[in-house]
């Protein structure tokens, strides 16, 4: 069973398109999350922002990468996912949670609260699927 995520943030850094093994294109990156709350005296202030790790593959990769930029704001919808790794040091079993969109589920874009953005239907339209 998968768990599907939604939320809107901010780059923490400019999308760095690479490739896969199988020379497939993804984006992996940070979105922060910002909260505002109320303090004692009635203020909205802004919380500590959460990151949220994500990674984009295949067509979305590639337009995230042309249209996005650090501190852009961008909504993600996909798959909770959980990586796990050993560590080159101790051996030890690391883990972190990603958000994962590719093209069989999940999307990413920019977010048009705050900012506006004009669609260009460029050499990447031929390759969605």
């Amino acid at each position: 069973m998968s768990t599907t995520v939604t939320f809107a943030g901010n780059l923490a850094e400019a999308p760095e398109l690479l490739y896969t093994r199988e020379n497939k294109p993804f984006v992996s990156c940070r979105v922060l999350v910002n909260r505002r709350i109320q303090n004692d005296q009635g203020e909205w202030v802004n919380d500590e922002p959460t990151a949220h790790n994500v990674k984009v593959f295949g067509c979305a990769a590639t337009h995230m990468q042309d249209s996005c930029g650090s501190g852009d704001p961008i909504f993600v919808h996909g798959l909770q996912s959980t990586e796990s790794w050993p560590d080159k040091e101790t051996g030890e079993k690391r883990t972190k949670d990603v958000v994962v969109v590719d093209n069989r589920f999940g999307e990413v874009g920019i977010s048009l609260k705050y900012v506006s953005a004009r669609i260009d239907r460029g050499p990447h339209a031929a390759q969605a699927s």
